[in-house]
């Protein structure tokens, strides 16, 4: 590997971890955010909490990765232009294709192994425990960390706690309200308490206190008194995930389904995507290369052309999202789907093997 490749290689390198943790942490905070609410409301740890967010990674990084590489190699293209090392490269006689196409297509194929494994492997893995998550935090009970002095928390759906002072793991001033049996929600007031945790089991022991029932049916309220009462806060709906989706199921599921014809087209659709859509990085790489067929002159300006091949770029995003979702009602497209990117990567080498510059055509357009 010769040293311009190198060189070329570690630019891309360089501008491509910048611009992908830039854009990768700009779109996970967006849905760190977006999900806040819903977990202050089901008033979750923050160690559960960003447990969640960092799940979510995986699934944003594969959006982000094809994006980040179209922007950090226009950027490097304009850079090594407009510093005048593309001329050095010309007045020894090598073209552009020669200069960055290798080097271009050698990074490309890293992030194609690495869609490739966030596709098959990570994402249906990381989707999965996200359900899980999410599951167990509305099933798991009540957590000591998420007990709050003076504030009204609901833990779980039709119990609220309100805990005048808390010590450790013992409380002062117990109220709370439990809403589960409808027709005879139950009051518990206690002097002191204490939180338990066993077998994964959350309780509450309270002390010195009282209960009413409210009968709802013949609106008779009754009272009981008690120097000890153990309470279970763990909900009473089974934990875990019965029905999983085709797109949190692993390939190797996928596959064994697909060999025995038991897949549906839903399934058979999310694998063959899998395959399919890290093809499209390739599209993404060497398209900006265009942009040099697109000039007369190594000091024309590229302000359209960038705009261009930007649209262009967007045009052909939009295309593989869309023939993504027709596959799953229509899997008679998957060899269309395989052979599209596969058609348009050709073309664009073609273009760029041209010696003819196209910048007429490309004002003709405009």
């Amino acid at each position: 590997m010769s040293r311009s490749t190198l060189y070329v290689i570690k630019e891309i390198t360089s501008s491509f971890l910048f611009i992908s943790i830039i854009v990768t942490s700009i779109a996970w905070l967006s849905q760190a955010l977006r999900y806040l609410d819903l977990f202050t409301s089901e008033n979750v740890a923050a160690s559960d909490y960003f447990f969640y967010i960092i799940l979510l990674i995986p699934k944003i990084a594969n959006i982000t990765i094809p994006i980040s590489l179209f922007i950090s190699i226009i950027y490097i293209l304009n850079r090594m232009r407009e510093d005048s090392e593309l001329l050095i490269y010309w007045s020894a006689g090598r073209s552009n294709r020669n200069i960055l196409l290798k080097p271009i297509l050698i990074f490309s194929s890293f992030l194609f192994i690495l869609q490739l494994v966030l596709t098959i492997i990570v994402i249906p893995s990381s989707s999965l425990e996200l359900r899980n998550k999410i599951t167990d935090i509305r099933s798991g009970g009540v957590d000591y960390n998420i007990l709050k002095e003076k504030k009204f928390i609901s833990p779980v759906k039709n119990l609220t706690i309100f805990i005048q002072d808390i010590k450790s793991e013992k409380f002062s001033g117990l109220l709370i309200q439990d809403d589960k049996n409808q027709l005879k929600p139950i009051t518990y007031i206690a002097e002191k308490g204490e939180f338990k945790k066993i077998d994964n089991k959350s309780y509450l022991v309270l002390l010195n206190g009282f209960m009413q029932i409210l009968n709802k049916e013949n609106g008779e309220i009754s009272e009981i008194q008690f120097e000890f009462y153990e309470l279970d806060l763990t909900p009473y709906y089974e934990k875990g995930i019965k029905d999983i989706y085709p797109d949190e199921m692993s390939s190797k599921d996928l596959i064994m389904k697909i060999m025995n014809n038991k897949n549906d087209t839903e399934e058979f659709a999310v694998f063959q995507n899998r395959l399919i859509n890290p093809i499209y990085i390739f599209i993404l790489a060497i398209l900006p290369l265009i942009t040099f067929k697109m000039v007369r002159k190594p000091d024309s300006k590229w302000t359209l052309p960038i705009i261009f091949i930007s649209m262009i770029a967007l045009f052909i995003k939009f295309f593989e999202i869309t023939m993504s979702n027709m596959l799953i009602t229509k899997n008679d497209l998957v060899y269309f789907n395989y052979f599209f990117p596969i058609v348009l990567i050709m073309i664009i080498l073609v273009i760029l093997y041209t010696e003819k510059n196209v910048y007429h055509r490309f004002r003709s357009f405009i």
